[in-house]
């Protein structure tokens, strides 16, 4: 974007009615002076009515209504004072009346100008506020880091009508980035990218500040991948590039970046200062990730976290049912627990190796994990078995877990597997209160009860044992 705009004056009406030198004083004020309608839409309207006119106060509500919001300014002749009143009603912002004093008239209109940006700014700011309220509403709904990323390119990418917009995980030094979202197409969550492809993100990342590029077909950052261009006889329709740094403990952990392509609106200051907004947003998420990495790992370290499949291990599970049956059965509260076994993991295992199995049950562990909400649980249960604490959840809201996990296994590709090959599962579910469980041992019981009748043949392969006191 240039730094100077030159404001564009619309002149109508009869030019032999202009006061003399007006064209002069616009052009030499900074003005860009059109005398027909077409092209850029002007900035402010400039009427000069012919002196005998008496339907003035007609075209100038014409003029308003078609201004799109731009001011309005008539100039009468000597002798048609009365006519200012007329004028003004009609919906003109200002008038004068010969003799004009042209540097009173540009005073005017710097005033008038100023008027204008400054209630368009207004406006700006306030549907800017309004939308990061709508979008940070969404994001709250969101449970995972990968739907909080996917919302905010998408809002933004919408907002701006930009043909790129993605999170791109990376560090100093490093020569790839992860991206985890893209706003164009939503099914990526996890590419990896070589880096010399986008000189915008090396530079925000080394420098550690927001980088702008309004033309990348001009700009000496693009010297060497314009190059690669014109040797691969590649046609790039880009236009413009921002990279906003995104900062997790004091340090660049990767970039909210933004393409447009020739055609698309103009990115504004404003525009990349409410995505600079956004990526720090995001940088809250990242941080947040890296306090549950760091109690994950502390978690390991000592013994409450399954180290394979990175959920809780036996003991931390149960503890946590025994916190949460007193909780429910204190406050007459309810909850389901949750038995989900892999079927056939031993198939896996021959078909594909042990090592093939050990690391589908620790993307089925990561998967669960995005899955539960903040105030669930999850442990591995045994070798090919996982168990969910649900508070707040009844038997059917256990059933409704396990078909939102079958769909979300249905959307994924496991490694080892390949596409289309999605393993199945059986799950049994208890809801608390429950008149046979009298301990939360009891729970455990009636869960694995539940699961064997639905590895027997229930409907669906789930069973789910209704609460009751």
């Amino acid at each position: 974007m240039p730094e100077s705009v030159r404001h564009r004056v619309l002149l109508l009406g009869n030019a032999a009615s202009r006061p003399e030198g007006l064209e002069h004083v616009l052009v030499r004020g900074g003005f860009e002076v059109a005398e027909a309608p077409g092209g850029t839409p002007p900035d402010l309207l400039l009427f000069t009515p012919d002196s005998h006119s008496d339907a003035i106060a007609d075209d100038v509500r014409g003029f308003v209504s078609q201004a799109q919001g731009a001011p309005v300014v008539v100039l009468l002749g000597e002798g048609r004072a009365h006519t200012a009143t007329d004028v003004l009603l009609a919906g003109a912002s200002d008038v004068l009346v010969a003799p004009v004093h042209l540097p009173e008239l540009r005073a005017r209109l710097d005033v008038h100008i100023r008027a204008r940006a400054e209630v368009r700014d207004a406006a700006e700011a306030l549907r800017s506020r309004d939308l990061l309220f709508d979008i940070f509403q969404e994001v709250s709904s969101a449970l995972r880091p990968d739907e909080v990323f996917q919302t905010l390119v998408r809002r933004v990418g919408q907002a701006f009508g930009l043909s790129h917009c993605s999170f791109v995980l990376t560090a100093a030094g490093d020569d790839k980035g992860r991206v985890v979202a893209v706003y164009e197409n939503p099914a990526i969550r996890d590419l990896r990218v070589d880096l010399d492809r986008y000189p915008e993100i090396q530079e925000a990342i080394r420098t550690e500040r927001p980088v702008v590029i309004h033309d990348v077909h001009k700009h000496p950052l693009f010297a060497a991948i314009r190059q690669h261009w014109s040797q691969q006889q590649v046609e790039i329709n880009v236009q413009s590039a921002v990279a906003l740094p995104v900062f997790v403990q004091g340090r660049a952990a990767g970039v909210f970046f933004l393409r447009t392509e020739k055609g698309d609106p103009q990115l504004k200051a404003a525009d990349v200062a409410f995505a600079n907004t956004i990526a720090q947003a995001a940088a809250r998420v990242l941080e947040n990730e890296e306090r549950r990495s760091a109690i994950y790992r502390r978690q390991v370290s000592a013994g409450a976290t399954d180290e394979l499949t990175g959920c809780g291990s036996l003991d931390a599970l149960d503890r946590r049912l025994r916190d949460e049956f007193e909780r429910a059965r204190r406050y007459s509260l309810h909850f389901a627990l949750v038995i989900i076994d892999i079927d056939r993991l031993r198939d896996i295992n021959e078909r594909h190796t042990v090592a093939a199995g050990d690391r589908l049950l620790a993307e089925i562990g990561a998967m669960l994990q995005r899955e539960l909400r903040a105030p669930d649980f999850v442990a591995r249960y045994g070798g090919d078995e996982y168990a969910c604490v649900l508070p707040e959840t009844d038997g059917p809201g256990g059933r409704r877990f396990v078909e939102r996990l079958r769909q979300a296994f249905g959307r994924h590709t496991f490694a080892d597997l390949g596409p289309g090959n999605t393993p199945s599962i059986s799950a049994g579910v208890v809801a608390y209160p429950q008149a046979g469980a009298l301990r939360a041992d009891d729970l455990f019981t009636l869960a694995e009860s539940a699961l064997q009748q639905a590895k027997s043949g229930a409907p669906d392969r789930i069973a789910v044992v209704e609460g009751g006191s």
